[in-house]
């Protein structure tokens, strides 16, 4: 049984993808959800994540 969540976790993690939408479903298959942040870019776009203990996390996706 997971411990609660006491403070913030201070760490981040940036995950690169190569299609921000399979990206997103994977996790989402994997117990993960998306946080409703989605940050695009000229460069790429960056989705904001939460793991099932809640941590955020991102993926990344760079144009090429």
């Amino acid at each position: 049984m997971a411990e609660p969540k006491i403070g913030k976790v201070r760490i981040h993690l940036d995950i690169a993808v190569d299609d921000i939408d399979a990206g997103r479903r994977r996790v989402e298959n994997l117990g993960g959800r998306w946080s409703g942040v989605r940050h695009d870019y000229d460069e790429g776009v960056v989705m904001v994540m939460r793991d099932p203990e809640d941590h955020e996390f991102c993926l990344v996706q760079f144009f090429r």
